[in-house]
């Protein structure tokens, strides 16, 4: 009897890690496909971090303390974008005084983090599986919703541009996560490999010009951290890559004529035919900045930035069809005109404070904090150039993708350097 109950004791122990380990996979694994994924992946984080909490009661406070005062900036940083919704909310009467739940959960960041900090390293890399199979299904739903010209749902998302981002991230997670270990078989490295690919396929058949140009950006990102490899080895990789890109966009249609798109639309901009794609963007990027203007503190409210477009058009400044979007299609301009200099001071530290946090890693001597330290900063830079050409952060998936993978890379970076013996980066 003694021996079932310590077995039952046993089960319940380890419950939260099990959950945790298998929140943080099954986001990257299922969110391009499942409805409801993130919200799962979340909601068992917030479990595990109770959890953990009645596993050891006695030291719960002891814990938490020691995690704000490592982690407080990063902690304050994601708390930063609800915080200013409320603000704008009360200062704004036509408003909604709520605070959507997608963006409610960053206030939770801390707990996530919580759960997080309690795995070991290895149990953190198992992220990496669900980046691959993410990375792999991307692929698939590509293939079957954008290559049959179907753009309107693609897996569980109905804008096929977050999804090619998305995709994109995931492959080279993919791709950057072989620098976590150096006994991995051939097997596994060309399952890694066959996921870059795969979610590389899947940002190309997006269509999704402001991933395409991140490209490069990241890229340099992770060939810079590869310390341990030559720079001439460097080199040469980051030139044989650029010479495949360009190789892609002359000998690619799909590329060809986005681009060349692109450039008509300019010229026809500049010509006064502004409803195109690229005009229509630009009128509203110049109404955000209007709105912007106008509203410096708190701007026109979230949920208002429909009527202030329509407001804007009855001035005669932008067109019927310009009217018909429901954002800027610019993280920080659409934040800017909704949240005022709050909202842009909300997504300026919801990026840069945990980006200079990996940056220090990826700076580091050892080659698994350098290769997290690279992910975490593909993550922050990825999202915000994005965020030129989309408002990525208006999907609860993506807003719950970016917290618990910034979560993630934190506690395996603070894991590791215990395991080292050295002192947290903050």
């Amino acid at each position: 009897m003694s021996s079932l109950m310590q077995r039952g004791r046993t089960l319940i122990a380890s419950a939260p890690a099990a959950l945790t380990v298998f929140g943080i996979a099954i986001l990257p694994a299922f969110m391009l496909s499942v409805r409801g994924a993130a919200f799962l992946s979340f909601s068992l984080l917030l479990v595990a971090a109770f959890g953990w909490m009645l596993s050891a009661p006695a030291a719960v406070m002891s814990r938490l303390r020691a995690m704000w005062r490592e982690h407080r900036w990063l902690i304050v940083a994601m708390a930063a974008m609800p915080t200013a919704m409320l603000i704008s909310a009360q200062l704004n009467p036509a408003a909604p005084r709520n605070v959507p739940f997608a963006y409610g959960r960053l206030w939770l960041f801390g707990l996530a983090l919580f759960a997080l900090l309690q795995l070991r390293p290895k149990q953190l890399e198992s992220v990496q599986w669900g980046c691959v199979a993410g990375a792999l299904a991307s692929a698939v739903w590509a293939y079957l919703e954008l290559r049959a010209g179907r753009v309107g749902m693609v897996g569980a998302f109905s804008n096929a541009i977050p999804f090619g981002n998305l995709s994109l991230l995931m492959a080279l997670f993919a791709l950057m996560s072989i620098g976590w270990t150096e006994d991995d078989g051939w097997a596994l490295i060309a399952l890694r490999l066959l996921a870059g690919c795969a979610g590389l396929y899947a940002s190309y058949l997006s269509q999704a010009r402001g991933g395409w140009i991140a490209i490069p950006v990241l890229l340099l990102i992770a060939v810079a951290t590869l310390r341990h490899v030559s720079w001439k080895k460097r080199l040469t990789a980051l030139l044989l890559f650029f010479v495949f890109l360009i190789a892609v966009c002359v000998s690619s249609s799909v590329v060809r004529t986005r681009f060349d798109q692109a450039m008509e639309d300019i010229h026809a901009y500049q010509a006064g035919q502004t409803n195109t794609s690229v005009g229509i963007r630009f009128q509203l990027w110049k109404a955000a900045t209007l709105m912007l203007t106008r509203h410096p503190l708190a701007g026109v409210g979230r949920g208002q930035f429909g009527p202030a477009l329509k407001a804007i058009h009855a001035e005669g400044l932008i067109t019927q069809e310009a009217t018909a979007f429901e954002h800027a299609h610019n993280e920080f301009l659409y934040n800017g005109a909704t949240l005022g200099v709050l909202g842009i001071g909300a997504l300026l530290a919801l990026y840069l404070v945990p980006a200079a946090y990996f940056l220090r890693a990826a700076l580091c001597d050892d080659r698994v904090l350098r290769t997290t330290g690279a992910m975490g900063l593909t993550l922050c830079v990825g999202f915000l150039l994005f965020g030129l050409t989309e408002v990525m952060l208006i999907i609860a998936q993506t807003v719950v993708f970016y917290s618990v993978m910034v979560a993630v890379f934190t506690a395996h970076i603070h894991r590791r350097r215990q395991q080292l013996g050295a002192a947290p980066v903050f």
